[in-house]
């Protein structure tokens, strides 16, 4: 796959286990691969998804961090970089883009860009970290980009990074073959399911951030007033158990589906009748724009970058966060109202094609990495 004659681009992230950067990350490099000498560099571990990269001819490579601050990793990265005469550097998210720049510190000519995907929840205001961003990280890097306005605010806000500086660049998905009504339906019945049920679900990391225990409540809530509901999660992570727990305590083991991890997670969702995003942030969803894709209805909440992708009571319902009755009402106006269901799927659908596939978002980067390789971008040491 190396070749000296294309530019040399590297992406580091925390690893490339199941997670919806982490999928985006594999699906531009695939995408790139032939444009660009390509590598990934892993600073935790390789991940569950490494393979699907290796399979490929793409380089995967783990540094190892330590627990805490490791400042071996600016070392590695360097060395490295120097190594592969690196052009450019794409950090994706924070702690990357940290490490990334104190790289520049040691070997500077790499350009450096940051892609930040989405924030923690809660947020915590660290001025000492602002400050430090400021002095010593900002001015190292060359780009920032936000995968969403609300993501865009954050970095502000939180990171100390100057808002006109920052490129809003939303997620972008491919938009997969529509299964034909005989595959849906022996999906539909593996997970247990029968013609008459109503399947509501999700796809995703299980972790605190998803929330999903305000969408097993609130499925719990619906099924009291419309008995064919059902649920499917699809999906692993820290808090599985956790989930599998309160689902016995609602009494809910015959009507929620757990599928765990799923390479098909795409397919999943075709299954579903509604797809809903009950989380407390998101930048913008990966799971939520192949919904829209398939012609799903969606529901979410109005967090992070889902206002920005479901227009409420337009393309989609959204809903505050944290509220069971809100989302109890959503899912059972859902069910009641096929009409609307319809309408909100169209309308998601159009508004996918129109600002969210994966070929425009890919011509968006292409253009800021030729951007950084122009002659007036490498005659600058650094700067946004």
């Amino acid at each position: 796959m190396n070749s000296p004659t294309r530019p040399r681009l590297a992406y580091v992230v925390n690893s490339l286990n199941p997670g919806g950067t982490e999928r985006l990350v594999i699906e531009m490099s695939l995408a790139l691969a032939a444009d660009y000498d390509l590598q990934v560099l892993c600073l935790d571990e390789p991940g569950h998804w490494a393979y699907r990269l290796r399979e490929q001819g793409i380089p995967v490579y783990c540094l190892w961090r330590q627990p805490g601050l490791d400042m071996s990793v600016p070392l590695k990265l360097a060395r490295y970089f120097r190594r592969h005469s690196t052009q450019i550097v794409h950090a994706h998210q924070c702690t990357p883009w940290f490490y990334g720049a104190l790289s520049r510190l040691i070997y500077p000519t790499p350009r450096l860009l940051l892609e930040e995907h989405g924030r923690f929840f809660p947020e915590v205001l660290n001025r000492k970290r602002i400050w430090f961003n400021r002095l010593v990280v900002a001015p190292l890097t060359h780009r920032c980009i936000a995968v969403s306005e609300d993501v865009r605010d954050r970095l502000e806000r939180y990171e100390g990074l100057a808002e006109p500086a920052i490129k809003v660049i939303y997620n972008g998905a491919r938009k997969e073959s529509t299964l034909d009504h005989v595959t849906r339906t022996g999906l539909r019945q593996a997970c247990g399911f029968v013609p008459e049920d109503f399947i509501i679900g999700t796809v995703g990391r299980f972790d605190p951030i998803k929330n999903l225990p305000l969408l097993v409540r609130s499925i719990t809530a619906a099924t009291k007033k419309a008995p064919q509901i059902r649920g499917l999660l699809v999906g692993d992570g820290p808090v599985f158990s956790e989930i599998v727990t309160l689902i016995g305590h609602l009494g809910l083991t015959d009507r929620v589906r757990l599928a765990g991890f799923r390479n098909d997670a795409s397919q999943m969702v075709q299954c579903m009748d509604l797809f809903v995003l009950s989380s407390l942030s998101e930048g913008t969803s990966m799971a939520l724009l192949e919904a829209m894709a398939a012609g799903v209805p969606v529901a979410v909440t109005a967090v992070g970058g889902n206002p920005e992708v479901v227009f409420n009571d337009q393309t989609g319902w959204v809903v505050p966060s944290e509220s069971v009755e809100a989302l109890t009402t959503v899912l059972l106006e859902a069910v009641n109202n096929p009409q609307k269901r319809q309408m909100f799927a169209r309308a998601g659908q159009q508004r996918f094609e129109e600002y969210f596939t994966f070929d425009e978002m890919i011509t968006a980067y292409q253009k800021i990495y030729r951007d950084l390789l122009s002659p007036v971008a490498l005659g600058k040491n650094s700067g946004n």
